[in-house]
């Protein structure tokens, strides 16, 4: 049975699910934080069961404040499920609940668990690949995106969306819509955001010019990243455009190690699953850069292998082959950045930036010790 651990940070739940949608595992998703732990229960894209052990998220309390048992039948069900019957039957048998209500009352409530978790700032999270809901349960069906796109916009505490999008310069660029995310149904305020996004105002400017306001701005810009409408604005790197000496081998030892450096973090902070989301990256980049991509594969420490890439480029004309090997390997690199930064944060990938610019500095030439 596979295993993923990691902690969480804020609104990092929505990482996690995302992930975890976009790999297509099934088993269970459980979260712990402040003494409180709820288990979601995943298979094909959905949450089909969830548990938690809070009091306020029994099913018997959840009937209870929704007025369909009183609390005098409530203690009736749960004297016969001590004895040993199954809990649905005995709130059936209390009287004045019927199956249909009893299983609206359970999405409602699996929902809400599910929701709860985009509050929470700080924990501990562990996927157990195969582990199946209990036999005993009659089964929810809830998207995972349905959930991720209500979970954020239930979020009471906007700071959060200010931890998680810190910097106004950040600049987003629209997604074509098509595919699975063409499904995503925005609302009316939500697709005016994304009107806004043009590839060259910031963030910054995006709220100053949203009727919503700033923090508003910054909650639905966050939901269209997570539900894949938006991406960063790759910025290509200055420091690799001015370097006129190394030629490819240096451009490629270069990038090799970052990409190195951002494998390795990852592995040490979230385990296996790794190496499937940074190769992901790479499989998708293949597509939009056949002539460089073609045949790539991530190796065992994260890097690309020089030798195949020289020959990929070998096909291009001399004039196109840096043009070309630098703005796909910059293209990995932001995404695989980006993979960072969803999955731990951007404190996460500051430090990883960092450590870019320290090895930077102690290159020879470089001006640093």
């Amino acid at each position: 049975m596979a295993e993923i651990r990691g902690r969480l940070k804020a609104l990092s739940c929505a990482d996690v699910l995302e992930f975890l949608r976009v790999l297509n595992r099934a088993g269970l998703l459980s979260l712990t934080s402040a003494g409180a732990t709820i288990g979601l229960y995943l298979r094909g894209g959905r949450v089909v069961h969830a548990t938690s052990t809070r009091v306020t998220d029994r099913i018997s309390e959840c009937l209870v404040q929704a007025g369909l048992i009183t609390r005098e039948q409530c203690g009736e069900a749960m004297r016969r499920a001590a004895g040993g019957e199954k809990l649905g039957r005995a709130l059936l048998g209390s009287g004045g609940l019927t199956p249909r209500g009893l299983m609206e009352a359970r999405q409602r409530l699996v929902r809400g668990i599910a929701t709860s978790l985009f509050e929470w700032e700080e924990g501990e999270f562990v996927f157990l690949e195969g582990e199946a809901p209990p036999d005993a349960e009659v089964e929810v069906d809830l998207s995972i995106t349905e959930l991720l796109l209500e979970g954020i916009r239930s979020v009471r505490d906007l700071a959060l969306f200010r931890k998680r999008m810190p910097f106004d310069d950040w600049v987003f660029e629209r997604i074509p819509r098509d595919g699975p995310q063409a499904e995503v149904g925005l609302e009316a305020h939500e697709a005016y955001l994304l009107r806004l996004v043009d590839g060259t105002r910031s963030v910054g400017q995006i709220g100053a010019l949203s009727e919503f306001g700033p923090e508003e701005s910054l909650r639905t810009l966050f939901l269209l990243f997570v539900v894949g409408r938006l991406k960063m604005k790759a910025r290509v790197s200055e420091e690799v455009e001015a370097d006129t000496v190394d030629g490819v081998d240096g451009i490629l030892r270069r990038y090799n190690g970052m990409f190195g450096m951002v494998y390795q973090y990852l592995m040490k902070e979230v385990g296996p699953i790794s190496e499937h989301l940074l190769s992901r990256s790479l499989r998708e980049l293949s597509a939009a850069h056949p002539a460089l991509f073609h045949r790539a594969s991530l190796g065992g420490d994260g890097t690309v292998d020089a030798g195949l890439l020289r020959e990929n480029l070998s096909a291009l004309a001399s004039r196109r082959r840096r043009e070309t090997l630098i703005h796909g390997l910059n293209e990995l690199l932001y995404s695989e950045l980006l993979v960072l930064r969803k999955t731990l944060g951007p404190d996460h990938e500051g430090r990883v930036l960092r450590a870019f610019r320290e090895v930077r500095l102690r290159e020879p030439g470089a001006g640093g010790v």
